[in-house]
């Protein structure tokens, strides 16, 4: 039986098969070129590079084995040699097989019982394997959340300098000086204690970064980054949560973070909108509003003149798959002169992770 949902997070003995728009579109067998091990103790995150679209299929053994294992199938797919990667923490080990003369079986053997989800990236098609244990939550006092650990994602690095102001300024390195004046206000103040995602100049593939996170338990993931605009006047501060709705604005952006078409991203979101897998939603979107708020009060004294661009939503990659709240924070227009030399300032950049603070703050206390 076929499925038009794009993840499968139910086992069975009879799996749906999963086909991505453009599974059909080329003839021969594609090739399995790269796996990716991200794993952590209560959680792991496997990603399966293809040299194309492929149709897949997730189940679990029968019981009785010598561990708990799940296997994703990748049909029309080729394997020039089995693979095996030893693991530690909630995977033990990863192995690729080829599955019938045109197939390729992804084997997890797991340390305990988990939950698995599989969705896929497009250009390039990366399948992506998220397996989670179930976590338990610390009690808190009424009103309050949990906020222990936090991710900061600079976004960009390496050799992607990301948006750049006209005289040259690289948002990779804006990114990364913010969250390096957030984390020790965040660890002084409120007792967190904090992730970057990069700590220096360094490239990091998208699903990569929300793997870190997941792989930490963080409570909260905030990825920063500064806009761009091929308008003069694209100006304001804007907060993201990732989200199918569909919006000119948020849609451009989307495609200049993600590195891939709007119909990418699309689908993306289509395929984990119908499998019900958007969690944490509600907790995001209302993060996402303490800190839009909490930007533009940091920044009215002394910029009054930097719109309001609000909470949207957008299919942002580094968002997808995330175990915990998380946003996508767009400072401001990094583009135009005014924007570059405000975010040339030691002062404009101090405000935007005195607002990052205050949003957590704000969070953790429960308003």
């Amino acid at each position: 039986m076929e499925s038009e949902a794009g993840v499968v997070e139910s086992l069975g003995s009879e799996a749906a098969i999963v086909r991505p728009s453009r599974a059909d579109s080329e003839s021969g067998l594609a090739r399995v070129l790269e796996v990716e091990r991200y794993g952590a103790e209560d959680s792991a995150r496997v990603v399966v590079h293809a040299s194309r679209e492929v149709p897949f299929r997730l189940g679990t053994f029968e019981p009785g084995g010598p561990s708990p294992r799940v296997f994703v199938d990748l049909l029309d797919s080729t394997l020039e040699g089995p693979i095996e990667h030893r693991l530690s923490g909630l995977v033990r080990r990863v192995r690729l097989n080829r599955a019938g003369e045109d197939g390729v079986r992804v084997v997890l053997d797991l340390a305990r019982p988990a939950n698995p989800r599989v969705f896929y990236l497009l250009e390039p098609f990366r399948l992506v394997i998220d397996v989670s244990a179930a976590r338990a939550d610390d009690p808190v006092a009424s009103g309050r959340r949990r906020v222990e650990r936090v991710v900061l994602d600079p976004g960009h690095g390496g050799h992607d300098p990301g948006a750049i102001g006209p005289s040259g300024l690289r948002e990779k390195d804006v990114t990364l000086d913010i969250a390096h004046r957030t984390a020790p206000i965040l660890a002084r103040e409120l007792g967190v204690t904090t992730l970057l995602t990069r700590d220096g100049d360094t490239s990091l593939p998208l699903h990569e970064r929300i793997a870190r996170a997941n792989g930490f338990n963080a409570d909260l993931f905030i990825s920063i980054h500064c806009n761009a605009s091929e308008e003069r006047g694209g100006k304001g501060v804007m907060t993201f949560v990732f989200d199918a709705a569909r919006e000119e604005v948020a849609e451009r952006i989307a495609e200049r973070e993600n590195a891939a078409s709007r119909a990418a991203a699309a689908e993306l979101l289509d395929v984990l909108r119908r499998a019900s897998a958007l969690p944490n939603q509600e907790a995001s979107l209302h993060f996402a509003g303490l800190l839009q708020r909490a930007a533009m009060s940091s920044l009215r004294s002394g910029y009054p003149d930097i719109p309001n661009g609000g909470v949207k939503r957008a299919g942002f990659y580094v968002l997808a798959g995330a175990r915990m709240p998380a946003v996508l924070f767009e400072t401001s227009f990094i583009s135009t002169e005014r924007g570059e030399a405000r975010f040339g300032t030691e002062e404009f950049r101090q405000r935007l992770a005195d607002a990052i603070v205050n949003a957590i703050r704000a969070y953790r206390a429960g308003i």
